[in-house]
């Protein structure tokens, strides 16, 4: 790719500040753009066993653990400034990857405990459970808009400078965690149609959409509405289009190979239970034989004589 695509639409700003192998091994300092977030995500991967093996070490006190956990995750999403994200390290977004897996953690041990005990909900407990999923909608909105129930309550936060990456991990997870124990609404709107529908393409808009919102044409178009429904519908376009002739037939083929896999690893298991089933069976015929050679031995020596004999009639 030339130099000044490079720029355009990764923002590399030097042609020496590319590096293609640095750039496909991740290396913290080449996350160029759309790159930022594997770096982060294969250094937590890291993080991950260590986290599980404990909250399994911890047995009937996980619980334990995570409290103090929740107490640092939200401290540092209440001080901690998160706004340089194609450079900042794992450790100012490790909070956000820590939330989730501590959610994870949750909704399996109340399963766990729920089919144990026989735990029903009732109507008290689900009303309860609305109002706390209805408070956490409320304090993620008005996060991410800066607004609403601060600006309602009397409590306006300060207007903003610069770009700022909100404090939303801790709400959305648990809010994922209610609506996967007892379903409302919520689930049903994120089931629309539509919405399964970019959530099926959406890596391809992940992948693609630099390519829209970087070309002159539409990132020099002054009207905010004419830029934002241009932008949406030539990313959806190019995203299904990226779908169906590339993602999906990759999925097919993955299937595929997938299933070869499985019939390659599963004939290799019948050949060893054939091999092991034919070793048992000359093992049992050769002890068969070893017990008839004691039993002889065994044998008075008139038995074995009259034995002897009645071999050699025959």
């Amino acid at each position: 790719m030339p130099f000044e695509y490079k720029h355009k639409f990764y923002k590399v700003n030097k042609p020496e500040d590319f590096n293609l192998f640095l750039t496909l091994t991740f290396h913290p300092e080449h996350r160029h753009f759309l790159m930022w977030t594997l770096p982060l995500e294969i250094s937590y991967y890291f993080i991950l066993p260590a986290f599980v093996l404990g909250v399994l070490k911890t047995g009937r006190y996980w619980w334990m653990a995570l409290a103090p956990l929740y107490v640092w995750v939200i401290h540092e999403g209440l001080y901690t400034t998160r706004d340089n994200y194609i450079r900042q390290p794992l450790t100012n977004h490790l909070p956000t990857f820590i939330a989730g897996s501590m959610a994870a953690v949750l909704f399996v041990k109340f399963e766990a405990w729920r089919k144990a005990t026989g735990f029903e909900f009732r109507t008290v407990h689900t009303v309860a459970l609305r109002v706390v999923e209805a408070l956490l909608i409320a304090a993620y909105l008005s996060v991410v808009f800066r607004g609403l129930f601060f600006n309602w309550l009397g409590y306006p936060l300060p207007p903003a400078t610069r770009y700022i990456m909100p404090f939303t991990s801790v709400k959305l997870s648990l809010l994922i965690v209610i609506e996967m124990v007892q379903p409302s609404t919520v689930s049903q709107i994120f089931e629309w149609v539509v919405l399964r529908y970019l959530g099926k393409i959406s890596f391809s808009v992940y992948l693609l959409h630099v390519f829209v919102i970087y070309i002159e044409p539409i990132q020099f178009q002054t009207n905010y509405y004419d830029r934002t429904i241009s932008e949406f519908g030539l990313v959806i376009l190019l995203a299904t289009v990226s779908y169906h002739l590339v993602e999906y037939p990759s999925q097919l083929v993955a299937q595929r190979l997938s299933r070869v896999f499985t019939r390659l690893a599963m004939y290799d298991h019948q050949k060893l239970v054939n091999v092991e089933a034919k070793d048992e069976e000359g093992g049992s015929s050769t002890s068969d034989s070893d017990d008839t050679n004691d039993d002889d031995l065994c044998d008075s020596p008139s038995d074995a004589r009259s034995r002897l004999m009645s071999k050699h009639s025959i």
